[in-house]
């Protein structure tokens, strides 16, 4: 039996799927996630999701990188905060009421980063019925191996995977969830945090929060790993012809401009490595790299990716962002180049 109630189910946030913020990506987390084939999309490039196929996994949530699918009555971002710091903690779907698949690696990070020790109960995964094919559980351990390496790379205690059978009784267990929810919507303090207008994710906003607080606590060397959710971002001065597609069609503002528009910027802690600005930039002059620094993270500092100079081209008399001393721009240039015939009627003319 499902564990969401008729009232209450996942809902969608459409104009947050990555989908509609650029024809050409094709991020299917969601889809490929779902254990029964509940999400689909459709002609417009919407998801939807069949309330009758649904069993409730949460597992879309968890990995949805902008969260367009929530749960009214758990939000995980909101639950890392109401643990508070320095505890042990144990995550088990007996106590609130929700698949652990529905806790995205940061959220994970954040509870290590703010915990003494984090327990994840995944003692009833092999008998439960969400958990077809054994798909749940290994996208639970896919996001607890991730958080595990970036905790590591910060010198923080690992989060435990634990599989031994914790004896709760459905009474108390639907007190707790009951006494959590209660919370959850009660709790003005929290929802102060998350600004609505805000295009960045509520589990980044509480992931540095989290950096913020264990600062003193961690290693100043940087990480060097790859990881799903955030990546980090360099801009080829040859390539790039400061079009500024890429800063237009960032979903969460990680690009941006100077006051001048003569550098582009970039903040490290805005990137959910969506991938979007690779696939519009024409003359593939963005790259990623491994390399996060800490301290940048933790307080959303900018770096400055590329400057240009500009200059006027003397054909069109349009201002271009010039790589050595050219004098006319490259579209000028390749329109002489291919057309010099004509360019000599005109002067003749």
């Amino acid at each position: 039996m499902s564990l969401l109630s008729p009232v209450s189910a996942i809902k969608i946030e459409p104009l947050r799927c990555l989908r509609i913020e650029h024809v050409s990506n094709e991020c299917s987390k969601c889809i490929d996630s779902c254990p029964v084939e509940a999400i689909t999309l459709s002609t417009s490039r919407r998801i939807s999701l069949d309330s009758i196929k649904c069993i409730g996994c949460m597992s879309c949530i968890g990995v949805c990188p902008a969260e367009t699918l929530v749960y009214p009555d758990f939000d995980p971002a909101v639950f890392v905060l109401q643990t508070g710091v320095k505890k042990d903690i144990t995550l088990s779907c007996k106590n609130n009421n929700t698949c652990l698949s529905i806790f995205n690696s940061e959220n994970l990070i954040s509870l290590g980063l703010r915990h003494e020790s984090v327990s994840c109960d995944m003692s009833l995964c092999s008998e439960c019925e969400m958990n077809l094919g054994g798909k749940t559980a290994d996208i639970i351990i896919e996001h607890i191996n991730e958080a595990n390496r970036f905790l590591q790379a910060v010198n923080k205690p690992s989060l435990v995977i634990s599989e031994k059978k914790n004896e709760l009784s459905r009474r108390e267990a639907l007190f707790s969830f009951v006494k959590d929810a209660h919370a959850l919507h009660n709790e003005e303090s929290f929802d102060a945090l998350f600004d609505p207008k805000e295009s960045l994710p509520k589990s980044r906003v509480v992931l540095q929060n989290s950096l913020k607080l264990s600062i003193e606590e961690l290693s100043e060397d940087p990480i060097n790993e790859n990881f799903s959710f955030i990546t980090h971002k360099q801009i080829d001065f040859v390539s790039c012809d400061n079009c500024g597609d890429c800063i237009q069609f960032c979903p969460t503002k990680a690009l941006l401009y100077s006051s001048d528009k003569t550098k582009i910027l970039f903040q490290p802690l805005r990137c959910i490595a969506c991938g979007i600005c690779d696939d519009v930039c024409k003359p593939k002059a963005i790259s990623s790299d491994n390399e996060l620094d800490i301290v940048t993270l933790a307080f959303n500092r900018a770096e400055l990716l590329i400057e240009h100079h500009f200059e006027v081209c003397t054909e069109c008399r349009v201002s271009f962002p010039q790589k050595g001393n050219e004098k006319i721009c490259t579209r000028c240039e390749s329109f002489v180049q291919d057309h010099s015939d004509l360019f000599a009627l005109a002067r003749d003319m």
